[in-house]
């Protein structure tokens, strides 16, 4: 797969030298889920800050220029082109503004209209549980495409809408579960999405509903015993990590173990 390493380490695909040089999506990612507390803003006269927005808005603006248009000569999947191109373009966009300082708000723009169309969040639902789907639909950008998909479905369960978001992340918990022979290395693009599912659905539900050992919480977000021990695991690190966060290592050990040794 051209997704590689464990934690979203690297995203390298073909398109890095669209980019100009600049960090990719390949980023590794902060080990801990949770940020640190960001610095006291200073304040930016507005003809500085305009001039930071022009430059942002005509960085990303070349790099998309340099990107191949999406080639979509059919449906995939049941989904029309022009709902597989829309969405594309829409990836290629979020992309664009990797590293700008504007990138969370501009990329959250792009989400909020890939939402407005009818088939928004099925369609990132698809991306992420169907492999082939996802490789026929993007290409090269697949990989990319299944992290944003996760933003997506991530805005979409903050509005409201969780099903598509634990449903995915259910379908990826079980596919996992039944590859791994405990042996073999499992497939580090997969368990990459697993982590960050659970992690945004952590997000949504927020850490303190899981103080209280609500076990149709774990269950919600794919978590079963029957799963195979690597894929448990990975629930036990993220979850403890949150807690650990809130509320201290000795209360945090207590409330993981009554939620997923149940």
């Amino acid at each position: 797969m051209p997704r590689i390493t464990p934690k979203r380490a690297g995203l390298a695909l073909a398109a890095t030298s669209l980019l100009m040089g600049l960090v990719y999506l390949g980023t590794p990612r902060a080990p801990s889920p949770v940020p640190p507390s960001a610095p006291t803003p200073t304040a930016v006269n507005p003809q500085a800050m305009a001039r930071i927005e022009a430059k942002a808005t005509q960085t990303a603006r070349e790099r998309l220029a340099k990107m191949p248009e999406p080639v979509v000569p059919q449906g995939v999947g049941g989904f029309s082109r022009e709902e597989i191109t829309r969405t594309s373009v829409a990836f290629q966009e979020m992309l664009s503004v990797q590293g700008l300082y504007n990138q969370h708000l501009s990329r959250q723009r792009t989400i909020e209209r890939l939402l407005e169309s009818p088939r928004g969040a099925e369609i990132a639902s698809r991306t992420l549980t169907d492999l082939a789907f996802a490789r026929e639909a993007f290409g090269e950008l697949q990989a990319e495409a299944r992290l944003f998909s996760i933003a997506v479905l991530k805005t979409a369960a903050q509005r409201g809408e969780e099903a598509p978001l634990l449903r995915s992340s259910t379908a990826i918990a079980q596919q996992l579960s039944q590859t791994d022979d405990g042996a073999t290395p499992m497939d580090a693009g997969r368990s990459a999405d697993l982590r960050d599912m659970v992690r945004a659905v952590i997000e949504v539900k927020r850490v303190e509903a899981f103080s209280d050992g609500d076990l149709q919480l774990v269950r919600d977000m794919g978590y079963s015993p029957s799963l195979s021990p690597r894929v448990k695991s990975m629930y036990d690190e993220i979850l403890f990590s949150y807690l650990k966060h809130q509320y201290g290592r000795e209360r945090a050990t207590a409330m993981t173990a009554a939620l997923l040794d149940s």
